[in-house]
């Protein structure tokens, strides 16, 4: 009995160590199952981010490239101050790499940089640049081969962000200084291309550390740092402590160690600007130092470098003195290291501790950029918030600041020199204005000053207000005239009419539509040619000439201009009695000065993806819209008001050559305008109060010195071209005082111009003692 038991006891035990190892087996191959289910999750997690899209990127509003050939306006000034907004690098010797430049006497030597444009990637080159006489003399390479123009890459006017309020320039790790990757590296994690994503040194070093009262390095890696920001909650927690440190373990493994310091380069937190976070050493380098990350110098880099650790505390906008002390530290930590020596730590020390943003305002043009960004938030959406975006306008960056000093400047000085509208600025009441120029031929907009100041009001009065325009509509009524080939006596320039009181019972089945318009000075002139009518903006006879033409002629030719707002053919509509906008008003004075093509404003030159690809081009179509002789003959009105009318104002900025114009005003005083024009540029000023208050200024004494402060900064070659002239225009000469054929008796006589067929066949009766029979 004995015996047999013994293999009894012995299957036994086989049996029980048999399901021990399987118990054991099987609570391994759990673990393992369990181990590679999180690894596997967490690997997901990790890839998922960092292989797609890490961050949600501003989209980036930007000017239009600037162009110049020789014989245009400039100077080396100018174009060093465009350089030196862009991030150029002044250097003492010839430039040596794309992004610098230095003055050599007359010129400009620079290396432009590459930049990406709709459509074309523009290559950067060497450049030298020599300027004569206000112009451009030569443009040619280092090599001395001539080129035929200098073309610089558009300025960044503004950004577009997400919830995230995240401010973030990419660079690449081979774009960054060693002295910033050094700095950062000897500050957050000297060991960094040495341990697997999290180091048990480190960690055991901080909590001594912190256990001694201070440490200059947290425990956490690079690495660590890196995934907090990009995976994790801010919050403090063992678990979350752990999770960090199993996701810093799979990036290490699954990217290189260039990679991982890439990212984490442009994911650093480094500051605030308001409310948008600066973050990445890209933007903090263009905020901080109003540089490019690859031009900061040691200094400068450790700087960068000591504010991660609190980048409030130690910035050097802020609080200069600590981050002085701070940065110190972190060159003295460097010269430990062995990564730089005693003469550059004692040159770097004995740097001060400044900055020069780029742009404080952040926003150029601020006017501008909310008018594209909502041209562009109905077509791209959320995407416009995170995708990094890039979109080009055709704003010119140099001259919109001259226009926005034109009217800030001009505001002033009408509040300084009339005394009721200084008492009422003090009050807070302070006066507006708005300036938009466009080139009549394409339609882009180079210049859009919705006000006086953004800061203090966001309304953007190119594009919302809408105000009645007065004699600014004048030159339509001409054309309407000049258009009507069906009328017994054709309407011409030379035509004249009688400038005295009139009333007018427009609609005979009421009453009380009587309509007595007056002119603006209460005068009253007697017989007038059309052609004076118009330089001297005299009401009586334009209310004439639209009631011989026909006010649905009037209409029609207005609508043709593109003018869309709401018009209806009665009297007043003559005198501008309806309401526009600045840019409303200024695209129908671009088909005039384009020779009756109509080409519609546009700002958008195209849409970029963040690496470059086309998402967008703008296209212009242009659409014949008037007789272009009729408007040659406009033309030549406007340029006589320029000239001798009421606009001779316009060229006290020094504009010569080719210009037209037409000042507005409102009868009941709330308006003043003034549109200058030629070929190449239009613009268009406004001023007036935001609560249609009465502003009692005409728009010679209000709107017209704006634009001739603003012409100043217009180059001469916007003048050169004159209007083109239609093979039907003719010439004669006539007496101005009739109309007709000027003769020997004629006390004066001038060449008129007028279409084909319409020029006046009869010599002058009127100083050979007889009465004009022509008068209107």
């Amino acid at each position: 009995m004995r015996t047999g038991s013994r293999p009894r006891r012995r299957v036994s035990l086989h049996l029980w160590m048999y399901r021990q190892r399987a118990v054991i087996l099987a609570s391994l191959a759990g673990v393992l199952l369990a181990t590679t289910l999180v690894v596997g999750y967490f690997t997901r997690v990790v890839v998922t981010r960092f292989d797609g899209r890490r961050w949600s990127l501003p989209s980036r509003i930007y000017s239009d490239m600037a162009v110049w050939r020789r014989g245009d306006g400039g100077s080396a000034d100018r174009l060093v101050r465009k350089l030196e907004r862009l991030l150029y690098r002044e250097t003492p010797n010839a430039p040596s790499r794309p992004g610098t430049y230095r003055r050599v006497g007359n010129g400009v030597e620079v290396w432009t940089r590459d930049f990406f444009y709709p459509g074309r990637l523009v290559r950067g080159l060497p450049v030298r640049v020599e300027y004569g006489g206000g112009a451009v003399k030569s443009i040619a390479s280092f090599d001395g081969e001539r080129l035929d123009a200098l073309v610089i890459e558009p300025e960044r006017l503004g950004s577009v962000f997400g919830e995230e309020f995240e401010d973030r320039t990419l660079v690449r790790l081979a774009e960054a200084p060693r002295t910033l990757t050094d700095a950062i590296l000897v500050t957050e994690d000297r060991d960094f291309y040495r341990h697997p994503g999290v180091s048990i040194r480190r960690s055991l070093g901080a909590i001594v550390s912190n256990m001694k009262g201070g440490a200059t390095q947290g425990g956490s890696t690079l690495t660590q740092q890196l995934v907090k920001n990009l995976y994790l909650s801010p919050e403090r927690t063992l678990k979350r402590k752990a999770v960090e440190a199993i996701l810093a373990l799979i990036l290490d493994a699954r990217y290189s160690k260039d990679e991982i310091f890439e990212a984490y380069l442009n994911e650093i937190y480094l500051g605030q600007h308001g409310s948008i976070a600066v973050t990445g050493v890209g933007e903090a380098s263009r905020f901080y130092f109003g540089k490019q990350v690859e031009d900061l110098d040691l200094a400068e880099s450790a700087t960068l470098a000591g504010m991660i650790k609190a980048p409030n505390v130690f910035s050097p906008a802020h609080n200069p003195e600590k981050a002085r002390q701070r940065r110190d530290l972190v060159l003295r930590l460097m010269r430990d290291e062995g990564r730089i020596d005693e003469r550059q730590l004692a040159a770097a020390l004995a740097e001060p501790v400044s900055t020069r943003s780029s742009n404080p305002e952040r926003t150029i043009a601020p006017h501008f950029v909310d008018f594209v960004k909502s041209e562009l938030a109905e077509r791209y959406g959320q995407k416009l918030k995170t995708e990094g975006l890039q979109i080009y306008t055709t704003l010119d960056v140099d001259l919109q600041q001259a226009g926005q000093r034109a009217v800030a400047d001009g505001l002033t000085a009408l509040e300084k020199n009339y005394r009721r509208l200084g008492a009422a600025a003090k009050e807070g009441d302070g006066l507006q204005g708005a300036l938009i120029g466009l080139e009549p031929e394409t339609g882009a907009v180079r210049v859009f000053v919705g006000g006086r100041d953004y800061r203090l009001s966001q309304f953007n009065r190119v594009t919302q207000a809408h105000r009645q325009p007065g004699s600014l509509f004048k030159p339509f009524v001409f054309l309407a005239a000049f258009s009507r080939r069906d009328l017994p006596v054709p309407i011409t320039p030379a035509s004249v009419f009688v400038d005295s009181p009139i009333t007018i019972a427009w609609d005979e089945r009421a009453d009380d539509q009587i309509w007595t318009p007056r002119n603006y000075d209460g005068q009253y002139r007697g017989a007038m040619s059309a052609r004076r009518a118009v330089e001297l903006s005299i009401n009586i006879p334009t209310v004439r000439t639209a009631l011989a033409a026909g006010l649905p002629t009037v209409v029609g030719a207005a609508r043709a201009a593109g003018i869309g707002s709401r018009l209806r053919a009665y009297p007043s509509v003559a005198l501008g009695a309806f309401e526009i906008s600045p840019m409303e008003i200024a695209a129908a004075y671009a088909v005039l000065a384009n020779g009756g093509v109509r080409v519609r404003p546009w700002a958008i030159v195209g849409v970029l993806t963040g690496d470059g690809g086309v998402l967008d081009r703008k296209e212009t179509p242009m659409e014949p819209a008037l007789p272009a002789d009729a408007v040659f003959l406009v033309d030549s009105l406007l340029r006589g008001a320029v000239d001798r009318g009421t606009a001779t104002g316009a060229r006290a900025g020094g504009v010569r050559g080719v210009l037209a114009g037409k000042t507005g005003t409102t009868n009941d005083g709330r308006d003043a305008w003034f549109v200058g024009f030629s070929p190449r540029f239009l613009a268009a000023t406004w001023v007036g109060y935001d609560d249609n208050r009465a502003l009692q200024l005409s728009g010679t004494q209000a709107a017209v010195p704006i634009f001739a402060d603003f012409s100043k900064a217009l180059p001469a070659q916007f003048f050169k071209a004159d209007f083109p002239v239609p093979s039907d225009i003719v010439t004669a000469e006539i007496d101005p005082e009739s109309g007709m054929l000027a003769t020997s008796a004629c006390p004066e006589r001038m060449t008129e111009v007028f279409i084909e067929g319409t020029a006046p066949t009869q010599e002058c009766r009127l100083h050979r003692g007889f009465l004009t029979s022509s008068l209107h």
